[in-house]
C-alpha cells in the first residue's frame, strides 16, 4: 500500500512524500526511523505498475540483497568507506529495480543523509528490521558485524519459506495434473460417449447417467461455471484482506489439524529469530518486539506480540508476559527465562528457532505423507468412477444383443 505523508525534517523543513509499506503503522515506524515528525498520513492510491504487481519477475529478491550485504560487510572490512562501498557495489548488481534503489541509497549518503535513513526509505528493499540494525551499528560501530547478522537472518527466513513450498509442491503438482486429466476426460472424451450410448438407446446404469448429467451441465454452462469460480476466488481473496475478517481467519487458520501447528512453529520461529538477531545487534528490547510485530504473518500472533511490548514498555520480564499467553510454547518460556538470567538471551533464542525448525520440517514432512496419498486416492477414485461409467453401457448393450 501506498502512504502519503507530510511531515518537518531533522532540519526543521516541511517534506511531502509517500511510503510503500504494508500498514500504516509500518509507515510511521519507517518515517519516525528517518527522523521525520509526522504532520499527516492517509492512503494513497498507485497506478498500475508491472513491476510492483509482479515482484517474483521485476521486484528486488531477498537473495539480491543477501549477496549485496554480505558483499558490502567484506568491503567494509578492508577499510572501505560507506560511500564507496556503495558506489562500487551499484555496478555489480544485475538486477536494474535493485541498482537503482543503491543509486537513490548512494545519492542520500552523498548528500549527508545516514546510511539507516538513506535505506529506510526503501522498505521494500530493506525491511524496518534490516535499516534499525544499520541505524544501531552506525552508533556502535560495527557495521559489518551487522550486515553479516541480518544477511544471515534473511537468508534462514528465505530457507524457511522455500522449505514449505518445495514440499508442498509435489502434492499440488498431483492435485493440477489430476484435475487436468479429469476435466479433459469430462469435456472431451465423455461427450462423444454420451451421444453413442444415447444413439443407441435403451437405459443407461446409475453411474453413466450421473456422468451424462454432469457431462451436460459442464459443456452448456462451462462459461458460468468460471465465472463462479473466479468470483469465489475474488471473494476469498478479498475477504482474507479485510480488516475485521482477516483476524478471524487467521485465528480459524491455528486451529486447523496438520497446519495450525505448521504456522504456529513459523511463527514462533520468526519471533525467536528476529528477537535474536536484534539482541545481538544491541537493539533495546522494546524496538526489538516492535520488529517482531512487523515481520509477523498472523494477525492474531501480531496483536499478541503488541501486548507484550507494551507490557515491556511497563517494565514487566519477558518470560513472565509470554507465561501469561497461551500462544507461546513451554519450552520457548522456559528457554526466555534462562536467557534473562544468564543474560544469554539472544544466543538462547537462536538455539531454540534452529530446534523449532527442525520441529517444523518433521511436520512438513508429515502433512506432505498425508496429502499425496490422500489426492492420489481421491483422484483415482473418480478417475475409477468414470471408467466405470464409461464401461458399464458398453457391457450392457452387449449383453442385449446376445
Amino acid at each position: 500500500m501506498s502512504y502519503k505523508y507530510v511531515a518537518y525534517d531533522k532540519n526543521r523543513q516541511l517534506v511531502k512524500g509517500s511510503v510503500d509499506v504494508d500498514s500504516e503503522q509500518m509507515a510511521k515506524d519507517v518515517l519516525r526511523d528517518s527522523g521525520y515528525s509526522l504532520l499527516n498520513l492517509e492512503q494513497g492510491r498507485k497506478p498500475f505498475n508491472m513491476r510492483e504487481q509482479l515482484p517474483a519477475l521485476f521486484g528486488v529478491k531477498s537473495s539480491d540483497v543477501v549477496t549485496f550485504s554480505r558483499m558490502f560487510a567484506t568491503l567494509v572490512s578492508r577499510g572501505t568507506n560507506t560511500l564507496t562501498a556503495l558506489e562500487l557495489l551499484r555496478d555489480q548488481i544485475s538486477n536494474k529495480t535493485f541498482q537503482k534503489v543503491i543509486q537513490a541509497v548512494s545519492d542520500d549518503v552523498r548528500r549527508g543523509m545516514p546510511l539507516a535513513d538513506a535505506m529506510a526509505k526503501h522498505p521494500d528493499s530493506f525491511p524496518p528490521i534490516y535499516s534499525r540494525t544499520i541505524r544501531v551499528s552506525e552508533q556502535t560501530g560495527n557495521l559489518e558485524s551487522s550486515l553479516n547478522h541480518i544477511a544471515d537472518y534473511i537468508e534462514k527466513q528465505n530457507v524457511l519459506v522455500s522449505k514449505v513450498g518445495r514440499s508442498l509442491a509435489y502434492p499440488a503438482f498431483v492435485f493440477v495434473v489430476g484435475l487436468g486429466v479429469v476435466t479433459l476426460l469430462i469435456l472431451v472424451t465423455l461427450p462423444a460417449l454420451s451421444d453413442l450410448f444415447m444413439d443407441l438407446g435403451g437405459e443407461l446404469p446409475l453411474p453413466s447417467r450421473i456422468m451424462v448429467g454432469l457431462t451436460d451441465f459442464l459443456t452448456k454452462y462451462i462459461l458460468l461455471f468460471l465465472a463462479v469460480g473466479a468470483t469465489g476466488v475474488a471473494t476469498l481473496i478479498a475477504f482474507m484482506k479485510h480488516p475485521r475478517l482477516r483476524p478471524k481467519l487467521d485465528a480459524a487458520m491455528l486451529r486447523i489439524p496438520l497446519i495450525g501447528p505448521v504456522i504456529t512453529l513459523r511463527e514462533m520461529i520468526n519471533f525467536s529469530r528476529t528477537v535474536s538477531t536484534c539482541l545481538s545487534s544491541s537493539i533495546p528490547m522494546p524496538d526489538t518486539l516492535g520488529l517482531a510485530v512487523q515481520t509477523t504473518r498472523n494477525l492474531v500472533m501480531t496483536r499478541v506480540l503488541e501486548n507484550v511490548r507494551e507490557e515491556v514498555l511497563k517494565g514487566r520480564g519477558l518470560s513472565q508476559i509470554l507465561s501469561e499467553s497461551s500462544v507461546f510454547p513451554r519450552p520457548l518460556i522456559q528457554m526466555v527465562r534462562v536467557g534473562e538470567q544468564a543474560s544469554t538471551l539472544g544466543d538462547d533464542l537462536g538455539t531454540i528457532s534452529a530446534l523449532y525448525e527442525a520441529e517444523i520440517d518433521k511436520r512438513i514432512d508429515t502433512i506432505v505423507a498425508v496429502l499425496g496419498p490422500g489426492i492420489m486416492l481421491f483422484l483415482g477414485v473418480f478417475v475409477a468412477f468414470i471408467a466405470v461409467s464409461m464401461v458399464m453401457p458398453i457391457y450392457t448393450f452387449l449383453g442385449q444383443i446376445d
